[in-house]
């Protein structure tokens, strides 16, 4: 996603094809041309490639070609698109003089560049830790840019919180859900409450709720965001991961759905982690689960107190017959019967920890 700020992808968004309408275009970079994927109409040609340089260097002593990155892209974000030359040593060179020509250059460098290419390092840094997708890495770039120039509480600041702030809202964005406590994780001085202030600012200054590019905060985050990572890391297998969705999906309806959520007074207002860890405690203690982690890890992996989980799987106990029913029926009646109380979970919770111990 290192073009996102190409010209073609940018075009992508703002025009439409003059034959069908479509706005779905595709950049042919050997010719130069700006694509219709509908119709095949040629909407630009001659156009520049600004992605990063690569090229081919002959050498003797190994077979094939040794392509080696020349030149890295254009990014549309920093004022000189980040095409600034940069001061660096060589053979015979005087270490002292180098040192002093860039200390002088860095004197001389924009000053809000200066700001957003460390917040860029650092965002990428992040990112790169939390292994998102180098979509989530640009689209935080940019509302840190649009946030650095807009917004009182960033302009000028480069906390941890604001880092975090914009990596939380364009996982979010871009559907790469993340909770503050994942983030904090990589960002240790940041707090979750400073990181939650920031991102409520955030938003209300670039009055991102008002252009319609925001997705609902009811619909931003569902369970199903969570369920699939969730499940993996505590070793669940697809089957069961497509019964939790499916699952969750039976209690809340994605946004947009024509399908009504069953029983929502029980979910109502309830956080989608909570929901999340009550789905896989009810999927991991079926008869036919592929995995039966205990309470504790489950309130591990969710970041959510183990009573929390308890009050919401204890209220809804009547309704997971009918729930399950309407997910597909991954279940038989049978085995939805054997769904335990909480009193039989303290108990063999405690068993297990005194076979642990032994």
């Amino acid at each position: 996603m290192g073009e996102q700020y190409n010209v073609a992808l940018r075009m992508k968004y703002e025009q439409q094809c003059l034959d069908c309408g479509d706005s779905d275009f595709v950049e042919d970079h050997a010719s130069g041309d700006l694509i219709c994927r509908s119709c095949g109409r040629v909407a630009e040609s001659h156009m520049i490639d600004e992605r990063s340089e690569w090229r081919t260097f002959t050498d003797k002593d190994k077979p094939g070609d040794d392509p080696n990155r020349v030149g890295g892209p254009v990014n549309a974000l920093l004022s000189d698109g980040g095409m600034s030359t940069m001061i660096s040593g060589g053979k015979g060179v005087d270490r002292g003089l180098v040192n002093n020509l860039q200390r002088l250059q860095n004197r001389t460098e924009v000053g809000p560049d200066r700001h957003l290419i460390a917040a860029f390092r650092e965002i990428g840094r992040v990112c790169s830790s939390m292994r998102l997708a180098d979509l989530v890495k640009h689209q935080a770039n940019e509302y840190f840019k649009e946030a650095s120039e807009k917004s009182k509480s960033v302009k000028g600041k480069a906390q941890p919180a604001v880092v975090a702030a914009v990596v939380f809202l364009a996982c979010r964005q871009t559907g790469y859900s993340r909770t503050f406590k994942e983030i904090c994780a990589f960002v240790p001085t940041a707090k979750v409450k400073d990181i939650g202030r920031m991102y409520k600012s955030i938003v209300s200054d670039l009055k991102l709720k008002e252009t319609g590019t925001f997705r609902s905060e009811v619909g931003a985050i569902h369970p199903e965001n969570f369920l699939r990572r969730f499940m993996s890391m505590l070793g669940f297998s697809n089957t069961d991961m497509i019964a939790a969705v499916a699952l969750s999906n039976a209690m809340l309806p994605q946004e947009g759905s024509a399908a009504s959520g069953m029983h929502e007074e029980i979910w109502h207002g309830k956080s989608p982690l909570t929901i999340a860890g009550t789905i896989m405690f009810v999927i991991g203690n079926l008869p036919r689960a592929s995995k039966k982690p205990v309470l504790d890890d489950i309130c591990a992996v969710c970041g959510v107190a183990e009573s929390t989980i308890k009050n919401l799987y204890t209220n809804a106990l009547p309704y997971w017959p009918a729930l399950i029913a309407a997910s597909g029926g991954f279940a038989t009646k049978q085995e939805i019967a054997q769904l335990p109380t909480f009193e039989k979970v303290v108990a063999a919770a405690v068993l297990a920890e005194k076979q642990h111990q032994q």
